[in-house]
Order: C-alpha cells, then sequence, then structure tokens
C-alpha cells in the first residue's frame, strides 16, 4: 500500500522512560541513545513506533505553533533522529515535507529552546513517533471521507492531514494511512496509520 516506505532498524527491547511508548517525554542526556532512530512494536498498544528526539525550535512562536498531539512530524536531520513539526525546516526543504514524514506525534512533547542540559549540551526531548496505529487520531482539515488515503498537508505553515478527495484517488504523496470516518472533532480524526514502515 504505501509508497516511499522507509525500513528502520528494531529495538527488540526498547526502554521505557515513562512506562508506554505513549507518554515518551524524555530530557537529554538519555538513558539508551543508542535507540534513537529506531522502531520498536508494542504488544500492548499494538502500535509500531519510530524514537527520536524533537527539534527544539518547535515552539509555539513559529508560524505552525507548538507540537500537538496527532500532527504529522517531517524529518529535519534523519541521520540524527532529529525530527520537527515544521515542514519550513525539513531536511529535503518545504515542498519535499509531504514525502520527509517520519511518523505522528501522539503527545505534545517537551521543547527547551536555549536551555543547556546537564551534559552541556542543548537540551533536547526524546519520544515515540506513531507509525502504525489503528483508529488513531490525527490532526486533520477539509473534507474527510471514509477509506480514503490520508496525506500529509501541502499548504503552509501547517503540521496536518488531507484526504484524498475519494477512495480511488490516486495519492500525490507519500501514503500516511486510511481514514475510517467521515468525522472531525476538534480538528482530529481517526486514521488507521501506516507510515510507509517495512518489517
Amino acid at each position: 500500500m504505501p509508497q516511499n516506505q522507509q525500513i528502520y532498524r528494531r529495538i527488540p527491547n526498547p526502554f521505557m522512560p515513562q512506562g508506554t511508548p505513549d507518554k515518551t517525554n524524555a530530557p537529554s542526556p538519555y538513558y539508551a541513545p543508542g535507540e534513537l532512530g529506531y522502531a520498536f512494536s508494542d504488544q500492548n498498544t499494538g502500535g509500531e513506533y519510530l524514537r527520536v528526539q524533537v527539534d527544539s525550535g518547535a515552539t509555539s512562536g513559529t508560524p505552525v505553533g507548538a507540537i500537538l498531539a496527532g500532527q504529522v512530524a517531517y524529518w529535519k536531520d534523519q541521520t540524527n533522529a532529529l525530527v520537527t513539526n515544521d515542514p519550513r525546516f525539513c531536511d529535503l526543504g518545504p515542498g519535499a515535507s509531504v514525502n520527509r514524514v517520519a511518523g505522528f506525534f501522539q503527545l505534545a512533547p517537551t521543547v527547551a529552546p536555549g536551555i543547556t542540559g546537564s551534559d552541556g549540551l542543548p537540551q533536547l526531548y526524546m519520544t515515540d513517533l506513531v507509525l502504525r496505529k489503528l483508529n488513531f487520531n490525527v490532526q486533520a482539515t477539509g473534507t474527510i471521507v471514509a477509506g480514503a488515503v490520508c496525506l500529509a498537508n501541502s499548504s503552509a505553515n501547517t503540521a496536518n492531514t488531507v484526504c484524498a478527495a475519494s477512495t480511488t484517488t490516486a495519492p500525490v504523496s507519500q501514503v500516511l494511512g486510511l481514514f475510517t470516518t467521515t468525522v472531525i472533532t476538534n480538528n482530529l480524526s481517526p486514521c488507521d496509520v501506516y507510515v510507509g514502515f517495512s518489517e
């Protein structure tokens, strides 16, 4: 189904700083820094996740604003497992951001611009992005068609998703999943997420 598949190395037994990947929001220096950029499954949540660190510049002062649960995460520096919610800072430029989705934020992770960590380096936070999960609420806009493809919104200053026009409309960019309903509540719509992950 997905195009532009990304294949990630796997963590067989990830460290859970908050007990579940749905709440990972841990400051650097990390207990297990070697897990950054790796994917894993969680039998308790039924999801597939990608462990990353969040760009400290993803704040309310930017055009996109602070990170919200369900927003699209774009690659800022894949080598260092660094993501952002601002497509302007996508590693391949804003025009390529719709094809450089790393996953979905499932919470609003902490950012600490201008703060130095205990290791003397800029303070960053680790979080687990959703790669695959059923009925996950994604930030969405426009008209939603149940069973149609979920795509990253290509409009400027957004980190949400849009729906393909119909269930038979061919996707024009990286497929992020399939919408499961026509409803948007508080800018969120349930989606069976599948962000180009291949086991």
